[in-house]
């Protein structure tokens, strides 16, 4: 029976058709022989004799099957933007705890048409020289400018974020700024400068206009503005311009500055400016905390090898020259501060803190920490109130106050929103 047998099936799973009359005791069989024929082990031939054929194809549940709608939302969002893989794993990481790694995501975002199709193809990369620094000699300053910021009413803002990333720890400093007038900029540099506890030896710019008068051509040096030389002097470092369209030699802080479109995967949920401050410094610590993929090593742990190798900072009163000059006013209950004699709000959070004011252009560019958080027109009306400050006086407030009603009445006919 046995070679009967042999001679009419093709493949093991035909043994199946056998499977009911060997389990009944009727049909006897040379299970070695079937083995030996058939290059199977006698145990896989017993299991096929009992009719335990095992599937062809398995049905595999993928760990990331249970974010994919939430992917698909992200990247759909109206207002959010991932432009990179990388910036979408982290937001996953941070805001869903995902625990898969960086090339799963990357894996299943490429086999998904639908995720993938979502992604801008890359562009073909040129080939660039990588070149290094030792320690404490090299600083890289670069502006990511115009970032489109959305809160959650819908208003939208222009931010820029200053970066400075040292050469050799790849270690980045990064600050919201709203503008890029030389006295923000080098309120920026001396700061991180403080912030990274010396000086570099040098400072690798592009021509921004407030920094440079004329950009570095072929055959000339660049001509930089008389107070930035001034600037450099006083902190004892050499400025290295680029020349116009050769982003490349500044690579560093360039590919650093990816790291700040990352503020555009939370368009939609930010109530005011210190919210955008919030995220960027979680981005940033996550950033420095990371191994950069050209050491190897966690940007902060060299930073601390590196310090030691930095010139000392300038002296306090140097220092102070290049700081923004600011009037220190107090934030009251209400949430509002004065300004010749004229109330403006601020974000609750700052209630019983005391903020600092500059004036440019007509505007009231208000500071907590060193950190832009709102910015007023400058107006003569008594209240001006920002909606996204969501301050109103209730009508019952205004009820109890029956001897100053037409006080708080006046003034709330006065109050302007931003």
């Amino acid at each position: 029976m046995t070679e009967i047998i042999i001679n009419n099936i093709e493949t093991i799973n035909d043994l199946a058709m056998f499977a009911n009359p060997f389990k009944k005791g009727k049909l006897k069989l040379n299970i070695s022989k079937l083995a030996r024929e058939l290059n199977k082990d006698r145990k896989t031939i017993r299991k096929y004799l009992n009719g335990k054929i095992p599937s062809t194809t398995r049905t595999r549940v993928k760990y990331l099957d249970e974010y994919r709608d939430v992917i698909i939302k992200l990247l759909t969002d109206k207002y959010r933007t991932f432009d990179y893989i990388d910036h979408l794993y982290n937001y996953l990481v941070r805001e869903h705890k995902i625990s898969c790694s960086r090339s799963t995501l990357n894996r299943y975002v490429r086999m998904d048409d639908e995720i993938n199709s979502l992604f801008n193809k890359k562009k073909t990369q040129k080939f660039y020289e990588r070149f290094e620094t030792k320690p404490g000699v090299q600083a890289q300053f670069d502006l990511k400018e115009k970032i489109k910021i959305i809160y959650n009413t819908g208003e939208v803002v222009r931010i820029n974020v200053a970066t400075l990333t040292l050469g050799f720890s790849r270690y980045n400093v990064r600050e919201l700024v709203l503008d890029t007038k030389y006295e923000t900029i080098i309120n920026f540099l001396a700061s991180a400068f403080e912030t990274i506890g010396g000086v570099p030896k040098e400072l690798v710019i592009d021509n921004i206009k407030c920094l440079v008068d004329k950009p570095r051509t072929k055959d000339k040096d660049a001509i930089l503005n008389v107070k930035f030389e001034e600037f450099l002097r006083d902190y004892d470092i050499v400025c290295k311009p680029c020349m116009p369209y050769r982003p490349e030699t500044k690579g560093k802080t360039e590919t650093q500055n990816k790291k700040p479109s990352q503020l555009e995967n939370y368009n939609g949920t930010y109530v005011d400016l210190l919210d955008v401050h919030d995220k960027l410094r979680i981005i940033n610590d996550e950033d420095n905390n990371s191994i950069s993929q050209a050491t190897n090593l966690p940007r902060i742990f060299l930073l601390n090898k590196e310090k030691g190798e930095f010139s000392n900072l300038p002296p306090r009163r140097i220092k102070e020259k290049y700081h923004l000059s600011l009037k220190k006013v107090a934030v009251t209950k209400d949430s509002l501060f004065s300004y010749k004699s004229n109330k403006y709000s601020v974000p609750k959070r700052l209630i019983g803190f005391k903020v600092n004011l500059i004036v440019k252009n007509n505007q009231l560019h208000v500071y907590y920490n060193n950190k832009i958080v709102t910015v007023h027109n400058i107006s003569k009306n008594k209240l001006n109130i920002k909606k996204s400050h969501d301050l109103y006086y209730p009508s019952k407030t205004i009820a109890k106050c029956d001897s100053n009603k037409d006080i708080v009445i006046e003034e709330m006919r006065n109050i302007i929103y931003d």
